[in-house]
């Protein structure tokens, strides 16, 4: 978190597969212009060697895109709609696995 904002973690979880692993992050924050939902969240999936599959998340450091967005593997970052965090979770999860991993 950046500065003194207070945060409650909701959830986190890790999933390694055989070369790939994947990670979700959220936290309940205040309403702010920065996190205008009340969440800030990082779902990504990645190599071990480091390199981004995708990932999404909401942090605003990228002018032109919409708050929640979307990272590829290029580095080209796209907006997505947000219907909430648990609905997100969803798709990322249904992404991982079709990438052919099984996580339920």
């Amino acid at each position: 978190m950046g500065g003194d904002d207070p945060a409650t973690l909701l959830f986190r979880e890790r999933e390694n597969f055989d070369d790939r692993y994947a990670e979700v992050k959220a936290w309940d924050v205040p309403q702010s212009d920065r996190y205008p939902d009340g969440v800030k969240y990082s779902f990504k999936y990645g190599e071990f060697d480091g390199d981004t599959v995708f990932r999404y998340d909401n942090f605003p450091d990228h002018p032109g895109v919409s708050h929640h967005h979307r990272h590829e593997r290029d580095g080209s970052v796209e907006g997505i709609e947000f219907s909430g965090v648990a609905a997100l979770y969803r798709r990322f999860k249904s992404e991982v696995n079709e990438h052919g991993h099984d996580w339920h």
